[in-house]
């Protein structure tokens, strides 16, 4: 049984069912406002003067996300926080009463960073609604420009969004101490990245001059490039629709894609150089950073890159397929591998809005799924999107984001999540390229002007802000 808090048991085929007994299987209670201050005072009473410090906009992720905080200045700790979506995208309701056949050119539109994901998830339900089942070399070629969103996407935020965080311009600034130390401390994988010592690396992630940074943003463009050779255009394709793909694939169009992204086979070994190095210094700099977002492993993943020989769209099978993606679906909490069945993940999942501008629904058209396994009123489809702007209050409703859970908990996603999730579950196909081994996921990157090299990302002892970037190079 994969489930602690959603009423649901399992029989020995995995089949769910709601326990007897329980008179409102789905209900849940919620925390008052006067609870809610009561808290507050309480923590204020335990820790003194408290501050409030809003962070508005948060310019990396391109402004639409703020954080209000209650911290403890003197203590230097965190003691409330919540985060807000600032912008109603509303492509819930543009979408409804379309062709279908719009839904993966429209939903492309939510982003201008990650529009072929948003294409491909519109692209995949409707083929799963309309029992689609693309031609092998569709499912292959959608599987590529995937791959080209996160070469262009990781970089992004590796070396652009976070890189600057350990520059030496700030770093100088803001921990001069370690400035001094990282001068003279020496780099472990400089046959990786070329680097002698850490302040090297730190000078060379400075925005805008450093010549990691300037890398990094050609290499996006790069990637872009190599999309746009199979999608059309990036980041709205115009060929990504439920049943593959409208692109032409020739032989010259795939030796043109190859060469374009042969620069990366080198990229991807310097990258895990570099930041092994950086994270590792700044243990030895300052242990205490170990702490600095830790938190339990609760990470959900619904799998990526269907594999052709065993992808055919449909519910009824989608336990088997799932568990054939090249990277593997699951659920982990507590640090604990708990399902990877696609089933157990869709029937899990809830969306909850007493923290956000919408109107709760009334409607419950799915109580069960194509195989009788019970939903929940707020599982996402039978959800509809109500939108109700109001005033901003942190005690009540303060964003145009939901809450998504999973058996009632909060989780992480990402691309982190994709390789904790692949390393402990060992069902990855057979590849001469990637193995999970239960505790590691071992990567062989093929040879440029680096030698073929063999890369393993180990499950850390902790998790915490930097490992999740590690898990991300």
């Amino acid at each position: 049984m994969c489930f602690e808090n959603l009423p649901i048991e399992f029989d020995e085929d995995g089949n769910a069912t709601l326990l007897p007994g329980v008179a409102n299987p789905y209900s849940y209670e919620t925390q008052t406002v006067e609870e809610r201050e009561a808290f507050l005072k309480d923590i204020a009473r335990k820790n003194g003067q408290l501050n409030d410090i809003d962070f508005d906009p948060v310019t990396r992720v391109a402004g639409a996300l703020a954080f209000h905080s209650t911290v403890n200045l003197k203590e230097r700790k965190v003691v409330d926080t919540a985060s807000m979506a600032t912008l109603f995208r509303g492509y819930e309701i543009i979408l409804r009463g379309r062709d279908p056949r719009d839904a993966a050119f429209i939903s492309s539109r939510a982003c201008g960073v990650c529009g072929g994901v948003h294409a491909t998830a519109a692209a995949l339900s409707i083929e799963m609604a309309l029992g689609i089942k693309p031609p092998k070399l569709g499912i292959v070629i959608r599987n590529l420009m995937l791959s080209c969103e996160y070469l262009y996407d990781n970089p992004l935020h590796l070396f652009i969004l976070a890189g600057p965080d350990f520059s030496e311009i700030l770093i100088r600034e803001t921990n001069p101490e370690i400035w001094e130390k990282a001068k003279g401390f020496k780099t472990k994988y400089s046959n990786m990245h070329g680097y002698e010592t850490i302040a090297e690396i730190m000078t060379d992630l400075n925005p805008l001059t450093g010549k990691l940074y300037l890398e990094a943003l050609e290499l996006t463009r790069v990637a872009r490039e190599a999309y746009t050779l199979l999608g059309g255009k990036y980041p709205h394709p115009e060929t990504v629709i439920p049943g593959g793909v409208t692109t032409t694939v020739t032989t010259t169009t795939m030796i043109e894609f190859y060469l374009k992204l042969k620069v990366y086979f080198d990229y991807s070994k310097k990258c895990v150089g570099i930041w092994d190095d950086v994270y590792d210094f700044m243990y030895e700099a300052n242990p205490l950073y170990k702490e600095v977002g830790r938190l339990p492993v609760n990470i959900v993943d619904f799998g990526q890159w269907d594999h052709e020989d065993y992808y055919d769209a449909s519910y009824e099978n989608c336990n088997e397929w799932g568990e054939k993606r090249w990277s593997t679906p699951g659920a982990i909490i507590n640090g604990e591998l708990v399902t990877t069945r696609l089933t157990d993940l869709n029937v899990g999942t809830e969306e909850f809005i007493e923290h956000s501008y919408y109107e709760q629904w009334e409607d419950y058209p799915f109580k069960t799924d194509p195989l009788g396994n019970p939903l929940s009123p707020n599982h996402p489809w039978n959800k509809t999107t109500i939108p109700k702007p109001g005033v901003q209050n942190w005690k009540e409703r303060y964003s145009w984001s939901t809450t998504p859970t999973w058996d009632r908990k909060t989780f992480e996603a990402g691309a982190y999540a994709r390789v904790y999730i692949s390393a402990l579950a060992q069902k990855l196909p057979k590849s001469d390229y990637i193995k999970s081994t239960g505790h590691s996921l071992i990567l062989n990157v093929s040879a440029d002007e680096l030698p073929e090299m063999k890369l393993e990302w180990e499950v850390p002892k902790i998790w915490n802000a930097f490992e999740r970037n590690r898990a991300r190079a």
